[in-house]
């Protein structure tokens, strides 16, 4: 798109258009953010940046470039201040290895409860750091607003949350630095079931008892941060 196309058009227009092709892909906002200062300007409207998807930025540990001195990290970072749920749960997982698990907490929470992978991170994260009634809490938000916490589905989304922070540089060491403020829920509510004490280890956590998923799930991302 050349620049001078884009003065002929009434703002309303351009930033609608802008809106709906970056909600497909961030790399659709390249034309624009070559078409003069009035589209750069625009493409960085807090508007934009809040719907944009940057997927394709922040997955992987190839293709991340989120990251301190990458070429998308002042873009990321305007995209988190925007309120964009993906680059805050992506800012919030990247935080977690380098920083830590309360500051990760922090620019998490605003995506609570409604983005589900941040709220359950949130919850996995206060387990690890042994707040134990905090972490009931967010995980009684993620069943009500996601999923089951015995579903298969919360079983993808802790696989997924677990490669992704491996990605973003956690090891897995299986040591459980966490070991000594590791605390799962027993409040009455989530409750710490006997049976996960007699269950092995496995990395297929669709295989194990359905009563001990959110238990294992905790202890696998507790081990690799």
């Amino acid at each position: 798109m050349e620049a001078h196309v884009l003065p002929n058009l009434p703002q309303e227009i351009v930033c609608k258009i802008i809106e709906l092709v970056g909600e497909e892909s961030f790399y659709n906002l390249s034309p624009f953010l070559r078409a003069g200062k009035r589209g750069y300007a625009l493409a960085h409207e807090p508007s934009i940046l809040k719907k944009c998807d940057v997927s394709e930025i922040e997955e992987g540990f190839v293709t991340c470039q989120i990251r301190q001195g990458c070429q998308f990290r002042e873009f990321h970072l305007k995209c988190v201040s925007a309120g964009n749920r993906k680059a805050i749960y992506y800012e919030g997982l990247l935080t977690a290895p380098s920083i830590g698990l309360e500051e990760s907490i922090k620019i998490l929470e605003p995506n609570v409860p409604m983005h589900g992978f941040s709220t359950l991170a949130v919850a996995i994260f206060n387990v690890c750091l042994g707040n134990d009634k905090e972490a009931s809490k967010v995980f009684q938000l993620f069943a009500a607003y996601h999923h089951d916490l015995r579903s298969d589905d919360i079983c993808e989304m802790g696989e997924s949350i677990e490669n992704q922070l491996k990605a973003f540089g956690a090891e897995d060491l299986n040591c459980n630095k966490y070991g000594e403020s590791f605390k799962f829920p027993d409040d009455g509510v989530i409750k710490t079931l006997r049976c996960v004490y007699g269950h092995d280890y496995a990395d297929n956590l669709e295989g194990d008892c359905k009563n001990c998923r959110l238990f294992w799930l905790c202890v696998n991302i507790a081990n690799i941060l």
